[in-house]
């Protein structure tokens, strides 16, 4: 937020000119995001900047399959993961980020800056189009 706009300037601000997605049943898998307008290729503000950082939890999956089936279901299904762990919010679930619903697709249209930090279209993304990435390419090796 600029110094001299008031928080109400900036959220209208933010409303008229940086809002850009919403939620919706997806035909690829439960839940995505889709475009409500179209965005520009090498957008960057698609979501909410991260907060005062975002911290992560590994639980291991011998940890996961011990939870109830509801909360497994949570981790399992918005959660980044390898072949021993997974990464779960500090907070866990009542806040979410709408990136953690974006489906995977082989032919991406935004891609992962840091680390999922930050999201970039890869090209011009058509309203009512489903913002789609390469799960394989959120996290760097």
């Amino acid at each position: 937020m600029k110094p001299n706009l008031s928080k109400k300037e900036a959220l209208l601000r933010e409303l008229t000119s940086d809002t850009y997605v919403m939620l919706r049943p997806s035909p690829i898998a439960g839940v995505g995001v889709f475009a409500l307008r179209t965005i520009p290729q090498g957008c960057r503000n698609l979501f909410s900047p991260p907060d005062a950082p975002d911290h992560w939890v590994t639980l291991t999956r011998t940890e996961v399959d011990t939870l109830p089936a509801h909360a497994r279901a949570l981790v399992e299904n918005y959660c980044l993961y390898d072949e021993e762990q997974y990464y779960v919010p500090e907070t866990g679930f009542k806040k979410i980020d709408l990136s953690l619903f974006l489906n995977h697709s082989d032919s991406p249209n935004i891609v992962s800056i840091n680390e999922g930090e930050y999201f970039e279209t890869l090209r011009e993304i058509r309203e009512g189009e489903e913002l789609v990435i390469d799960y394989g390419t959120i996290v760097a090796e």
